[in-house]
């Protein structure tokens, strides 16, 4: 019993410390061509792979609306960068009312809002946001 947990062992470490199929194909295959056809044709399930390369993320506020005084929309985007470029824009809306967001209604200037969304949505970009609708609440408390 002992000798075949023993081979069990053996073989159970030997396929975790194994090759991936495309190293593998790369280093004993001796073709380029034959590597190339394989990576176009994707025959190693690489989509989800990055090979090293630099992936960040930068979350930018695009528009802030006041639609009704009980409902601020916040427009967001997310930049997916790989090694300096975009790669993919996500849009975000999320829609705030007095019930859940209360702070945002509290906000006496336009700076006093910035600095609630930068409370709430932490390591955001709001250097080009929109402020729409807020002109005429915030000049009429004045």
């Amino acid at each position: 019993m002992r000798t075949l947990s023993s081979l069990a062992l053996m073989f159970l470490s030997l396929a975790c410390f194994s090759q991936t199929k495309l190293i593998s194909h790369r280093s004993h295959s001796g073709s380029n061509t034959n590597f190339r056809t394989a990576i176009e044709n994707n025959l190693f399930d690489i989509g989800n792979s990055n090979f090293g390369l630099s992936i960040s993320y930068v979350e930018k506020v695009d528009t802030v609306i006041l639609k009704s005084p009980n409902t601020i929309f916040i427009s967001r985007k997310k930049y997916r960068i790989i090694n300096g470029s975009v790669n993919k824009v996500t849009t975000l809306t999320d829609t705030l009312n007095r019930a859940n967001s209360l702070q945002f209604f509290k906000a006496k200037n336009i700076d006093s809002l910035k600095k609630e969304i930068k409370k709430t949505y932490k390591l955001i970009n709001l250097d080009s946001a929109k402020f729409i609708g807020f002109n005429k609440i915030f000049n009429s408390t004045r």
